[in-house]
């Protein structure tokens, strides 16, 4: 049922929605012509919409809209939120692979795709909302993001936490064992995500070893290579040296500063966030050393923003590079 007003002349109908964002991975990546982009997206667009059909989701009943390398959609209350559930994600993995049996390796697709349903405005210009807002941040998610990365498959699928306890979670034949929970902060919003690959199995990570010396790893301004041997263990007095030097950084005692060397880490979307400076970057080097190169992977984040011959920067490679 739809609510219509209208306010200084304009006219809005407020309404529930199913509401399904997709996007491309690596658009804008490779050594891609203006018609490879052009098949990328006729080949997202056509996939979607296959995808919807195959499920029982009448494409020409939803509203939808491009932006360049996504696509919007939202479904009106009369069609069910199950067949998203059930149908949509085998599908949409099903019109990925046909598309890509027919173009070459820079016409090939792999998306994300984010489910959620609220309430959104409709007016003259198109539509708005905080729940549509919300099923953007999802699809950002860099735990989505990592897990479409090392997938094996096509397609990686965000469910917002409404979404997988209302609808998902209620039948069997939705898969809720097949979807794993993370904690997600994007920008404004931080929450929870329920991630599925329906098409591929993500690699168990790495076990957690020695940082070994790498070339490619030097911290772009200049300062040693990092290695840690024996490696940093969390609690201990050695882990907790490492906590002060990382937070005696210029860089690392700013939160915008520190939430930008957070972003370049693959495996940002892991690490808890703390308004507290200290009890946050904790939490930065404890999730640091549960990935392979996590802490080479963070003094080269810190380097990227310190000038060169930063003393705070050298003091924490010097610490680590003799094991702490």
């Amino acid at each position: 049922m739809a609510d219509e007003r209208t306010t200084n002349g304009r006219t809005t109908t407020d309404e529930h929605n199913t509401i399904c964002a997709v996007d491309i991975e690596g658009f804008g990546g490779g050594d891609r012509t203006r018609p490879n982009y052009v098949a990328l997206r006729e080949g997202m667009y056509t996939a979607v919409e296959q995808a919807f059909q195959r499920s029982g989701i009448p494409w020409d009943n939803c509203y939808h809209e491009g932006a360049g390398d996504s696509i919007l959609a939202l479904a009106p209350s009369t069609v069910g939120k199950a067949t998203f559930a059930a149908n949509l994600p085998t599908a949409l993995a099903a019109t990925l692979r046909a598309h890509n049996a027919e173009h070459p390796p820079e016409e090939r697709l792999r998306l994300r795709m984010a489910l959620h349903a609220g309430e959104i405005t409709r007016d003259a210009r198109g539509v708005t909302g905080t729940a549509i807002i919300h099923a953007a941040r999802l699809l950002e998610a860099p735990p989505l993001k990592e897990a479409l990365r090392t997938s094996t498959g096509l397609l990686a699928v965000i469910a917002s936490a409404w979404f997988y306890d209302e609808v998902i979670r209620q039948h069997t034949e939705n898969a809720p064992e097949d979807y794993v929970r993370f904690d997600v902060s994007v920008k404004e919003t931080s929450g929870t995500g329920w991630i599925r690959l329906p098409d591929g199995a993500r690699p168990e990570p790495p076990p957690r070893h020695e940082i070994e010396k790498r070339e490619d790893t030097a911290p772009a301004n200049g300062s040693s290579v990092v290695t840690v041997s024996p490696v940093v263990r969390p609690a201990s007095p050695e882990f907790y040296q490492v906590v002060d030097a990382i937070e005696a950084i210029p860089c690392m005692q700013g939160e915008h500063t520190r939430s930008f060397v957070i972003d370049q880490l693959r495996f940002a979307g892991a690490i808890r966030y703390f308004p507290n400076r200290r009890a946050h970057v904790t939490s930065i080097l404890r999730t640091c050393l549960d990935f392979e190169d996590g802490v080479v992977q963070l003094v080269t984040a810190i380097s990227e923003q310190e000038p060169s011959g930063s003393l705070p920067l050298n003091r924490l490679v010097s610490l680590l590079g003799n094991g702490a």
